[in-house]
Parts: C-alpha cells; sequence; structure tokens
C-alpha cells in the first residue's frame, strides 16, 4: 500500500512537470541570443522566414554563433563575406544555406566541386543543366562581384552573372528626390569615383543632396580600389553592361545606377537575343534573385521607413517580390519591413553576437 502511494505521488510530480513545461517552440536556450532573436523575428514573419546573415568570422570556434542550432531549428543561414576557397569550402561541409562573396568565381567553382553526399561525385549542388540549383544553396554576389569590377555597377553585376550566381547582393541609398540608387556609402567616395569629365572628387559628395538625373550626369564610379588587385574598369570586359546603358541613355556603364535599372539589367539578360548566345545564362538571368540591403546614412542614424517603403515600391513595380530578399544591420529597419512589408523575405544581418537587449527590442 505504501509503495503503491509512493508511485502515485511520483506520477503526480511528473504529469505536474509535463503540465507546467513549456511548448517545444518556446524552449529556446536562454544562453543563445541569436537563435531566440531568429525565433522572435520568425513569430513577426506573415509570410516568409527571415534569414540569419552573420559575418563568417563569428561561424569559428568562440565566435558565439552555434550554427548547426540555428540551422537545427529551421533558420536559413547565409554568411558573408568569404573570398578563399578553404574557407568556402568548409562552410559549405558545415551545412550553410548561402555563401556571400566578392569572388563568384571562386564562389562558383567551391560549388561546382563540392561533393555533398560523399559518394565520391562533385556537383551535388547543381542542377542538370550545371547551374547551382538555388533550392539547394544560395550562392551570392556581393555587391555584384567586388573583388572583379568596381562595386555596384552593372559591370559588376554582368560579372556576377557570368559566373552563374543565384543572387545579387547589392546595396541602396536614396538621392534626393527620394530615389533607391546603388552605393555602399553614403557619400561618394573619392577613392572609388569621379566627375564626368575625368576630374577627381576633391571631397565626399553626399549622395542625399543629388537628384537621381544630377547624380548621373556628373559622376561615374569606376575608380579601383587598390587593395583589390584583381579588379579592372575595362569596358571590353562588360559588353553587356555597356550595350545596357546605351540602350536606356544612361553617360556609360559605370554610372551609378538605380534599382529599377538593376532589375531591368538582369531582365534584358534574360531576352530571346541572349538566350541564343547564351541560354545557361540567359536561364540564370531569367530567374536570379536579389539581396537588396538598407544602407544607413551614418553610423549613429537608424534607417527610416521612407528607405524600405521607396525600395520596397521598386520592387512591387518590377514585379519581383518573390525574388527579392531586403536585409539590414539595422533590426528596426527589419521588424519595419516585415511591418509595412510583410510581403518581401527580411534578412538580419549580424557583425556581432546578438544581446539579450536586441531580443528584447524585436519582440
Amino acid at each position: 500500500m505504501r509503495t503503491a502511494s509512493f508511485i502515485r505521488q511520483v506520477l503526480m510530480v511528473l504529469l505536474a512537470c509535463a503540465c507546467t513545461r513549456p511548448p517545444p517552440s518556446s524552449r529556446t536556450p536562454a544562453d543563445d541570443p541569436t537563435l531566440r532573436l531568429m525565433d522572435t523575428l520568425r513569430a513577426h514573419a506573415r509570410t516568409h522566414a527571415p534569414v540569419c546573415s552573420p559575418d563568417a568570422a563569428l561561424l569559428r570556434p568562440g565566435g558565439g554563433i552555434d550554427l548547426e542550432r540555428l540551422r537545427a531549428a529551421g533558420h536559413p543561414v547565409i554568411v558573408w563575406t568569404v573570398n578563399d576557397l578553404p574557407t568556402m569550402q568548409a562552410l559549405l561541409r558545415r551545412g550553410v544555406d548561402g555563401i556571400i562573396s566578392d569572388r563568384p568565381d571562386l564562389l562558383m567553382q567551391a560549388v561546382r566541386d563540392f561533393d555533398a553526399n560523399g559518394d565520391g561525385t562533385p556537383g551535388d549542388l547543381l542542377d542538370a543543366d550545371g547551374l547551382i540549383d538555388p533550392k539547394r544553396f544560395d550562392a551570392q554576389g556581393h555587391r555584384g562581384a567586388r573583388n572583379l569590377r568596381p562595386e555596384n555597377t552593372l559591370p559588376s553585376f554582368e560579372a556576377a552573372l557570368d559566373h552563374r550566381m543565384t543572387t545579387l547582393e547589392l546595396d541602396t541609398v536614396l538621392t534626393a528626390d527620394g530615389v533607391p540608387v546603388l552605393s555602399h556609402d553614403p557619400d561618394l567616395s573619392p577613392t572609388k569615383c569621379r566627375h564626368a569629365d575625368g576630374s577627381p572628387l576633391p571631397a565626399p559628395v553626399p549622395i542625399a543632396t543629388l537628384t537621381v538625373a544630377k547624380l548621373q550626369a556628373t559622376f561615374v564610379c569606376d575608380r579601383l580600389l587598390k587593395d583589390r588587385p584583381d579588379q579592372t574598369n575595362d569596358r571590353a570586359l562588360s559588353p553587356e553592361a555597356v550595350a545596357f546603358a546605351a540602350r536606356a541613355g544612361l553617360p556609360g556603364p559605370y554610372t551609378v545606377p538605380t534599382l529599377s535599372q538593376v532589375f531591368a539589367f538582369a531582365a534584358d539578360q534574360a531576352d530571346p537575343t541572349h538566350e541564343a548566345r547564351d541560354p545557361l545564362r540567359a536561364r540564370n538571368a531569367r530567374r536570379v534573385r536579389f539581396n537588396v540591403e538598407l544602407k544607413r546614412t551614418s553610423e549613429k542614424t537608424g534607417i527610416a521607413p521612407a528607405h524600405g517603403d521607396a525600395v520596397a515600391q521598386v520592387i512591387q513595380e518590377a514585379g519581383l517580390a518573390r525574388r527579392v530578399d531586403v536585409q539590414s544591420f539595422d533590426l528596426r529597419a527589419v521588424r519595419s519591413m516585415q511591418d509595412r512589408h510583410p510581403e518581401l523575405r527580411a534578412v538580419l544581418l549580424l557583425e556581432t553576437r546578438p544581446t539579450a537587449a536586441d531580443v528584447k527590442a524585436a519582440e
């Protein structure tokens, strides 16, 4: 009798524990703010699950982010910016969902040579035509092909398409008349840009002070960076960008493009004329995705909702909502995009490990 009573007591305790235990979806480890943050963002998503996009350094031992735990929880992880083959290969083996690279040529090589199932035959992430299967892996050309051409320009995106990237990653800021144009910096940098007449810029020029017409008529961003020895601005190597710029009425291929013009350039690469010359390149251009970053105007300034609204409008006008992600380091901007434009997949960029305060801010 005493034994039976004891067993009943034990069963009652176990039942009480089971009833008070939180459901599996809420059992996020208290010591993993990255996972908690992504769970919180996913709870706010009305359509697409958000993407976690950390600096690759955060995935190294001691880096602070547990890739395997994130992926086990169902969070897509796309890392930046990886420019060497050994690191690309290591990340592929660990199962990242995508890699952003300044060297799309090397990234294509790494994906093409990857043996995912270990049977000794590479190419497991490719489709029957030899293109990267976007359902299995996302290969992103950073600012197009930053180490091969001046960044965020039509020739840079041409190079990324030449190397069959599944996504074109790019940066946007707004002009004085509210048009999203491509630039990593809030200012035209003297190290990257010049006057159209060839004279150098004596100082940075804030893009927010220029209308898109003034920007495109007055400046060219074709200068080569000293720390990018493989960069070239030889127009002969960018025939598609040269031809498109002429058809679009741009002064040249290295004119700062609008977001709309980049979308149009990619669409142009998929037309029947290009398909006849290079069917696989045209097919890839027809399906290529875009990862559009909202850039801050300064380190201390948040991203205004108007920036996200302007980008979303261009995306909608181009009919590309299913093929465009919008990313930012600014957590508030990511939450704003989720609330105001839920049809677009949001991407949170991480340069440092999130904190409990970040989790609170996302709630």
